[in-house]
């Protein structure tokens, strides 16, 4: 039997002992990748017993579904069509035998036979997919690197069931930011090679003899620098389109590069890590302690502070060492128990902790009875299981002050005045000015004649005392004294004479003592507790003493202590507390229990007797980020920063872009400083750091990217013509010149 006539049979119903099976009026077409249902039914209810239907290619007698014994069997069909042929297992008892073929493949096309059986009785229909409808368009699987001036080829192959001849069009083009280029344009079955763009004109082409094969791939010669980016081959046919792309860039990869990739993805990870650490740790704040103008004579106490988080003291085999920075112990607390442990018999007796304290986290040193020799720096570290887990770091810098003058305080090797007024009256008359030491009559400095007499003062004081001259004509005969040292701490006279008589004499008492300055951050955290301190030298008479600390901000009182008694404020009930045994020793020193954030602020203890100011003292509670969070900030503003500076110096250094490389340098270069500049944490820095951040870093900014602006601009103005003969032609460069 001829073809066309067996394929129309193949439509008709056909008749087996008996059994009718239908089948479809016609052939099948279908969509590559798309499901179709290849129908097979009988007219009349059979018995599922005995019942069989059994699917195959005609053509192959490849087996594509099976059932038997009432369900399926997907062991028996062929693997090609495991998962993807089934049967309506809910319709064969009512004779509906149809095939249903998922994800079409153009191998799908062909003859399909249904053959039913039922006892001794057989039917079967053929079905034809006379058609897949597809077109796929391939290209290269990576990109394509290589060097100006070679040629290429762009490879674009079409698979359809339609024929080229008939395709509509196949456009390549590239991909631009903001538009697309026309390269090269395929339509009603012939090249229109005038319709490319001015760039790609003369310089490419199909291959004519394989179009009818369906490769569309494109031949670039002679490449350029912009020739680099992304190439699209797209297919408009029956109704249909599909594209590929191409990618082209320069060969390889150069250490440079590989260097560049590696840095950038440094900055990028370094950034996202350091925000995660900052963010899980930006909740451990701390109010930090600064005691300000706060002086400790010798004879006094002080409080060295250390203050640790309170889930440090969950740790088992806890332990607490102060230290010397040469390394003595002074003071171990361990298994619950406080000793002085050093082996310097200096300290007995002259260190403890705060015992009820240490379950809040505090083990704050007080060191009484101050000696010239306690100067140095004492460390605070917590051990767990042999391994520290905080420390801090306290220094006890000497500092002197002058008697009765608050804020006049200087360290070692500063300067102080010693204060001397006289009557104007007695100007007239010629006088003669000697300032002494109380203890020893060493001549200090002698103003006789109308002149100073630095010959007559005694050596240890050359050129370190001198009057403040512009004064003198009011009277004021005070003197500057300079290069302060340890031995200068003691009593000085000043005596004005008129002949020979003594009209003037005042004392002056320069004190030598300690000022506590934290070289590490010794927070105390929120929830927990701290000391604010405040001391005078010798005990005191608790008589007619009154005690007062207020916030200096706010004015509220927070404590009082007053006729012996302790009048605690209704703001700070429960959480502000004196040492009351202390407070006969001179100890006015406040704690302050459950710290919380709105206890920030500067705090002033005025001690009165008789209605008279004997002293007064200053301590700050600062609300800062906790030491690690700190560096974690800073590391923040400047690693990435930094990788993404040399990053782009290498970038410049390979692809040769100059003006671009300099100015993303320069950004980077620049923008640790801006940051610095615009964060919040300025506050953390040193005075001088502070003013340098908030005055010289916007000009240093502008400065510096208007110079590096510029530059680029002047050599992008010089470059213009290259520029112009770049859009216009081809450039000519060596062979060797590597594509951007």
């Amino acid at each position: 039997m001829e073809l066309p006539k067996c394929i129309l049979m193949a439509v008709l119903l056909i008749v087996a002992d008996g059994l009718i099976v239908h089948g479809p009026s016609g052939p099948l077409v279908a969509s590559l990748g798309s499901s179709v249902v290849l129908p097979c039914y009988v007219d009349e209810l059979l018995l599922m017993k005995d019942l069989e239907v059994e699917w195959k290619r005609t053509d192959s007698e490849t087996l594509v579904h099976l059932y038997q014994d009432g369900e399926s069997r997907p062991e028996s069909q062929t693997q090609d069509y495991h998962d993807r042929a089934n049967l309506f297992t809910d319709q064969i008892q009512h004779g509906n035998f149809s095939l249903r073929l998922d994800n079409l493949k153009a191998e799908d096309e062909g003859r399909y036979t249904c053959k039913v059986y039922i006892q001794q009785d057989s039917g079967e229909t053929v079905v034809q997919i006379k058609d897949v409808e597809r077109l796929l368009v391939s290209g290269p699987s990576r990109s394509i690197s290589l060097y100006v001036n070679e040629d290429i080829t762009l490879n674009c192959s079409v698979d359809s069931h339609i024929t080229p001849e008939h395709f509509e069009e196949v456009s390549w083009k590239k991909k631009d930011e903001n538009e697309e280029i026309l390269v090269l344009l395929y339509q009603n079955n012939t090249t229109l090679p005038d319709s490319s763009d001015e760039r790609y004109r003369d310089r490419v082409k199909f291959f004519t003899a394989e179009i009818p094969k369906g490769n569309f791939s494109l031949r670039l010669k002679s490449v350029r620098t912009e020739d680099k980016g992304v190439y699209m081959c797209q297919v408009f046919a029956g109704g249909l389109s599909a594209n590929a792309t191409v990618v082209l860039e320069r060969l390889g990869f150069s250490v440079s590069h590989i260097m560049v990739m590696i840095l950038c993805i440094s900055a990028s990870g370094s950034a996202l890590l350091l925000c995660c650490l900052i963010y899980c740790r930006l909740h451990t704040k701390g109010l930090f302690v600064h005691q300000i103008n706060n002086f400790f004579p010798l004879g006094s106490s002080v409080v060295l502070p250390c203050f640790v988080d309170e889930s440090l003291l969950k740790k088992q085999h806890l332990k607490v060492e102060w230290k010397r920075k040469n390394e003595t112990l002074i003071q171990l607390y361990q298994d619950d128990e406080s000793l002085t442990v050093s082996k310097q018999q200096d300290y007995h007796d002259r260190v403890n902790l705060f015992t009820d304290l240490i379950q809040h986290g505090n083990f704050s040193l007080c060191l009484d009875s101050l000696r010239v020799e306690d100067e140095g720096i004492y460390t605070c570290e917590v051990y767990s299981d042999q391994d520290c887990v905080y420390s801090a770091e306290i220094n006890l810098a000497t500092q002197f002050k002058v008697k009765h003058f608050v804020h006049q305080t200087t360290d070692l090797g500063g300067s102080v005045h010693l204060f001397c007024h006289v009557d104007k009256s007695l100007l007239q008359k010629s006088l003669k000015v000697e300032w002494r030491r109380t203890d020893s009559e060493t001549l200090v400095h002698l103003y006789q004649d109308g002149e100073s007499q630095p010959k007559k003062q005694h050596k240890d004081y050359h050129h370190r005392v001198k009057f403040l001259k512009k004064n003198i004509t009011d009277g004021n005969f005070s003197i500057c004294l300079k290069h302060l040292r340890a031995n200068d701490a003691g009593k000085y006279t000043c005596e004005v004479y008129s002949d020979q008589d003594c009209v003037h004499s005042a004392d002056t008492e320069v004190l030598l003592g300690f000022n506590v300055k934290c070289s590490r951050h010794t927070p105390a955290f929120l929830g927990s507790s701290v000391v604010l301190p405040c001391y005078i030298s010798e005990p005191f008479p608790v008589n007619d003493l009154k005690v007062e600390w207020k916030r200096k901000n706010t004015r509220t009182v927070v404590n009082v202590y007053q006729d012996g008694e302790i009048q605690p404020q209704q703001d700070y009930q429960d959480r502000a507390h004196f040492f009351t045994d202390q407070i006969q020793h001179g100890n006015f020193s406040l704690r302050l229990d459950n710290l919380t954030a709105e206890d920030e602020g500067q705090y002033t203890c005025r001690v009165n007797t008789k209605s008279k100011l004997v002293m007064s003292a200053e301590s700050a509670l600062t609300l800062r980020l906790l030491d690690p969070v700190f560096r974690l900030q800073m590391l923040l503003v400047f690693i990435p920063n930094i990788l993404m500076f040399f990053a782009f110096f290498l970038w410049g250094v390979s692809e040769g872009s100059l003006n671009e490389s300099v100015c993303c340098c320069a950004l980077y270069f620049l923008r640790p400083l801006l940051l610095l500049w615009a964060a919040p944490f300025i506050n953390e820095f040193t005075d001088n750091t502070k003013t340098w951040n908030l005055h010289h870093i916007p000009v240093a900014e502008y400065v510096v990217l208007l110079v590096v602006v510029h530059s680029d601009l002047c050599r992008i103005g010089d470059g213009q013509n290259n520029h112009h003969r770049r859009v216009l032609g081809p450039i000519i460069k060596p062979s060797w010149f590597p594509l951007h």
